[in-house]
Formats: structure tokens, sequence, C-alpha cells
């Protein structure tokens, strides 16, 4: 038959297929023309495969990798229910109008997963077939996204079977400097050091994962490693690279490595601890970008010469970029992932450290446990009882006999000791407890062992406009913009969503109001300038030396005349000092925006005195709720949650908060370990 046309126009599929975008459409279209043109299918065929691919481009949207067939086979995708669109032309034979508005209420039902499978092998869209997109073990890509899995895959894999060439004497010596033996606890009975063994288990791999919680001690626990490798080296130089997804996150690494070693004064050598790097750097710096090109300076064919390299904020690095950082490493580089596989997962598509960090731990092989055990000094079994009581007491579901031996979690937080009440809302928020959640914020006035949280009453002028005063408003007569930095990163209102009542762009312009800053004179691409005004960038400027989600201020400076001048100011981390500040003209500044408030996706990175998150479903226009309450997740709280280091001011009732907790991101993939 004659190739079908499913849908003449875009707005024909909005009335046919909700949560469809228009770049789903023309995706759909041109796979289409070029995966089914004369093939002979017949009408149910066609309707499946045209349908498949506009779920695989809402899939990829949505941050997956890929589209499994069992995920959509026989779903329902619409309103109503299905009938075939060859009823309708029966039925409306001459009105062909009338059979697009009875479709409109109906939606389209997949076939079968066996249907399915049958009718993509007609395809002939295999690997090895070099298709636009690839159907591997029943889930359906987009070829570059499953050329990026298998990359990464491979890459990981090859690092797994490479052998350690320290003895384990040696490593048992060094774990033994780092961390002294308390010879007052009775060794039956004394708690695993999940910090000890974190090293330990890294120190013997070339690839190697450690995850935690904030305030778990990951940059200590790995500047101890760095520290292990260093002197398990004593003759050789190490090239270590330490890099993270953002500035903000690069400078938070430095600070807590310099913050670290400063403390190892009295046990570790000073030669050792001088050689342990502290300038981190950007992933993007790291490879090198390459103005108006997708490529980096680094890749396969110019690779870097680090031999370490430590990667902070993984949760925050999206498939295709993990991808080219392995691509652009030698073959027997060391990697070490550094996350908190609990947060949001990355922005674009992909979930890489929730992939391979999974929870809850399935332990060690026997080969492995046996060496921890030997040179951490545990008992025998110690290592496998603790895992199998973590599973018991977890309540995802989860295979005690998949042995991860690259993955090692940090469980003892030394930030959010179980007072105050952070730490115990960011755990029962990913527990998935709706109830122990919610009593704990809204009991939050009335316990002192809770102090940390409030539940923001009344109106946004009730409780905002008090905060705007404290944290915001001396900003502007700090005498000096390192001490408007400092002061900025006291406090931070984040929002679900950047649109609606409650969104970034209108707390933005509340909170200006509050500062009586709406109608300054000052002027740049039609946003009001003033001095004291925190911005952020929201594009790359590879010239500049910008990145989207940098942080800077509006600054008052005088010329060489004495003249004043608005100019923005951006901290420098790749510099010595930390302390140092680019000042650029606002005219040359790529697109920015006032970040008194910002999404909780852009704050992955940073960490607040304290944090005021908004969540309301009261989020503008209909189709706006609905993709606000999309929005809403256990782990987007969980992520707001965990940027106060302090205080937590909560602003969201009962039903909205509820149905966030009770929403989980899971992310498919078939990225395989």
């Amino acid at each position: 038959m004659a190739d079908m046309i499913v849908y003449k126009h875009f707005n024909q599929v909005k009335q046919v297929i909700q949560g469809v975008e228009a770049i789903d459409y023309f995706f759909a279209k041109e796979m289409n023309a070029a995966l089914t043109s004369g093939k002979g299918l017949n009408e149910v065929e066609q309707l499946n495969l045209y349908h498949l691919f506009l779920a695989l481009s809402a899939s990829l949207r949505a941050g997956h990798s890929c589209l499994p067939l069992s995920e959509i086979a026989e779903q329902h995708w619409g309103k109503g229910y299905v009938i075939s669109k060859k009823m309708l032309s029966e039925q409306f034979a001459e009105d062909e109008d009338q059979q697009q508005q009875s479709l409109s209420h109906v939606g389209f039902v997949f076939a079968p997963l066996i249907q399915l499978q049958a009718l993509l092998a007609e395809l002939s869209i295999q690997a090895a077939d070099k298709q636009l997109l690839v159907l591997s073990r029943d889930k359906l890509y987009l070829r570059r996204y499953f050329l990026f899995e298998n990359e990464l895959e491979h890459a990981i894999t090859k690092r797994l079977v490479q052998q350690c060439h320290y003895n384990n004497d040696q490593i048992q010596q060094c774990i033994s400097t780092l961390f002294p033996i308390d010879l007052s606890l009775d060794k039956e009975s004394a708690e695993i050091d999940w910090q000890k063994v974190a090293v330990a288990n890294a120190i013997n791999k070339n690839f190697s994962v450690i995850a935690g919680g904030p305030g778990t001690g990951k940059t200590y626990t790995v500047t101890k490693l760095l520290a292990a490798l260093l002197m398990l080296e004593k003759n050789s130089a190490i090239n270590i690279a330490l890099v993270a997804p953002t500035g903000k996150a690069a400078q938070r690494l430095s600070e807590s490595i310099i913050n670290a070693v400063s403390g190892f004064k009295d046990l570790i050598d000073e030669r050792i601890l001088a050689e342990i790097p502290s300038n981190a750097q950007t992933i993007h710096r790291l490879l090198g970008v390459l103005p108006n090109s997708p490529n980096f300076r680094h890749h396969e064919d110019n690779r870097l010469a680090y031999d370490v390299v430590l990667i902070d904020e993984v949760s925050m690095v999206d498939l295709p970029l993990m991808s080219r950082i392995f691509r652009a490493l030698k073959d027997n580089a060391k990697v070490i992932l550094l996350g908190d596989a609990d947060q949001l997962p990355s922005v674009a598509a992909g979930s890489v450290l929730a992939d391979i960090a999974p929870r809850p731990h399935g332990g060690y092989s026997e080969i492995n446990e046996k060496y921890l055990s030997q040179v951490c000094q545990l008992n025998n079994n110690q290592l496998s009882e603790a895992f199998s009581a973590q599973a018991q007491d977890s309540n995802t579901d989860a295979n005690i006999e998949n042995k991860v031996n690259y993955l090692s979690f940090l469980v003892k937080s030394r930030r959010f000791d179980g007072k105050g009440g952070i730490g115990l809302i960011a755990n029962s928020v990913i527990q998935g407890d709706v109830k122990s959640s919610w009593q704990l914020l809204s009991n939050s006035q009335h316990q002192e062992e809770i102090s940390q949280l409030t539940l923001a009453q009344g109106s946004l002028a009730n409780w905002l406009a008090p905060l705007v005063k404290k944290y915001y408003q001396p900003i502007e007569y700090c005498s000096t913009v390192s001490d408007a930095f400092d002061l900025l990163s006291q406090f931070r209102v984040l929002c679900a969503t950047r649109q609606g009542d409650h969104g970034v762009e209108s707390i933005n312009e509340v909170i200006k109001t509050y500062l009586g800053k709406n109608n300054s004179p000052f002027q740049q691409n039609q946003q009001v300038l003033y001095h004291g005004q925190p911005i952020m960038i929201n594009e790359n400027d590879y010239r500049l030396g910008l990145y989207n989600g940098d942080i800077g201020i509006i600054w008052r400076v005088l010329d060489q005349a004495g003249k004043p001048h608005l100019m923005a100011c951006f901290e420098d981390s790749s510099e010595d000092s930390l302390q140092n500040t680019r000042k650029i003209l606002p005219s040359r500044l790529p697109k920015f925006e006032s970040v008194y408030a910002m999404t909780i996706h852009k704050t992955q990175g940073s960490e607040f005195s304290h944090v005021a998150m908004v969540i309301s479903a009261t989020v503008g226009e209909p189709h706006q709720a609905q993709r606000g309450s999309k929005l809403l997740s256990r782990e987007l709280l969980y992520t707001g949650i965990t940027r106060a280091k302090k205080q937590l001011t909560i602003s969201a009732n009962k039903s909205v908060w509820q149905q966030g907790v009770s929403a989980r991101v899971k992310r498919h993939s078939g990225l395989d370990l």
C-alpha cells in the first residue's frame, strides 16, 4: 500500500496525544520517511511505528537514553479507548474532519510486545545496520545515544579488568597510616569505617565510584585517597585532574580539598600533602571547548595526559558528556567518580550515576571482600553482614547477588547527625515516606530537635519579605564585591519551575519589588541593572569563559577618573587564589537573569546556609500546572533540601508535598556493568 500520512500537521497530533511537542512530530515524520518508505506496511503497522517514533522523541526529551519496548507495549497514549482509524473511515467515509475529531477522543494503544518486536525487525535497525535508529535488547535508541552508551560501557568495563600493581601489604600499611586504629575500641564491636573501605576499594581499581549524601565526607575521603596514591607511587610523579560539571561545583571541590589537607598535617607527611592538587576545573575546560563546535579539543586521537581523573557531582553529568570524558582519557587512566545518586539526574539524557550506583549495595565478590578485610583489618564476613543488613532495611528491590566491586557508599553524615531536621527530612523524602516527612515539616514549629526546619505560613509577603530584608538587602552595602559574594552564598530561594506564580521568574520580580529595584535607570538587553544585583548566566560564552549557571554580581566600580561604572563581577576559581574576581562589561555578557531565586535543577553543585524552597501546584495556566506537577518528585525535593546546610524554609501545602514525595524519577537506560 502507499505510504500513509498519519498526521497532516502538529495540531492534529496534539488533539490525539498528550505531552508531545512539535519536535516529536517532526522527528517522527523524518523517521517515518527514512525507515518505512517502500516497506509495504499495512495501516496498523504504520500507525504503531509512527507512534513509536513519537514516543522515542518524547522519551529522549524526558531524559531517557532509550525507549524499552516493554514500557510502551499495549500501553494507551491519549484519552479514552482506542479504535482503529479504519473503523472511523467506514463510519465517517465522507467526513475526514469528523474522522480526526473522533480519533482525538481516543488516543492510541500500542500493539503487544511480540508484534512490536517483529515490526521493528522488518526495519533492519540492529547496531550493525548503521541506521538512524537502533534496536538493542528490546530497547529502541536514537543511534547516537546507543553509541554513547555502548562506548561508555566498554570504557568502564575495560578498566574493571585492569590489574593494580600495588601489593596488599603496601596498601594495608598505607591505610593504617591514613586511618589509625583506635586501640581503645573493641574490634569485635567496632563499626565499619566506610570512608576507610572506600579509599581501600578505590586504590586497587582503575574505575571506582564513591557515593553518599551531603556531609558524608566524600571530598574528605577522596583527599585521603589521593594522598594514598601519592604515598604508594613514591618514585613516580602522578598527574592528577580534579573536575566538576560547573564552575561553582569546581570551586567548592577546590575549597573542600584545601580544608581537608589543612586537617591532615599531623597525619600525613608534608611532602605528600604538598603534592595533592587543589585547583579543580570544569569538565568543559578539561576537555577543551572548540568555539562553534559540539566537539572538544581532547578526544580519542588527542588524549589527555592525566594518570588520575577525579570527577565530582557526577549526578549532573549526562550520558554524552561522560562518554566524551572517557573518550579523551588514556586507556589506563584511573577514574574516580564522586556524587550523590539520590539527587536529580542530569538535565540532558542519561542517568549515569544512578545506573552505576544501585541501591542498596549488592555487596562485593568473595575476592574483593577478602582483600578489603585484610587491608582494612576487618573481621571475616563483617562486610557481607553489613550489606545484608542494609538490604533488609531498604525499601527498594535490589538483587543482593549482583556484586558491585567498584562501588562504595558513605552512609554516615557528619553534617546531618539526625538532629536539627534537615537530615531527617532528606532521608524521609528519598525513602518516599510521605507521612513521616510531612509530620516533620508540619511539626517543625513545636519541636526543638528539628529547629532547622520551618514550614512557611501565610502569603509570600508574610514569610519571604523578612528573609529578603535579612539576606539580600545588605548585599549592595557590602564594602567589597568579595564580601557581597560571601553574603549571597548565605541564602537562596529555590523553585520547582521557571514559570507560574511561584516560579523563578515571578519570585525574582517579587523580590525586586521588595528591594525597590524595578525602576533602575540602567538597562542591558531590556533588563534592569543595579549595584548589588546577583545575576546568573543562561548560555555559554566560550570566549569570555562564562558558562550556563555561572553566578555573578553587578557592582559599581570606579574608573581611573573616579567615575562609577556598573560591571559584572564573577568569582574566578581558575587562579591560585579563590578570592579573585573577574570584571566584565554588562554589554558583553551573554543572556543572563537576576538570581534571587533559582530552579532546584540549577542549584546542583551549590550549597547555602539557608534555603527557602517554594513548592506549589499553582504554576500559572492549566497546561503549566500539569507540567509543574510532572516536575515534582522525591529526587527534586531531596536535591533542594540538601542544598541547605543550616536552615531550611519550605513553602508547600500538604497535597502538593505528598504528590512530590510519592513520585520518583526513573530514567530508562541500557547501561549495564
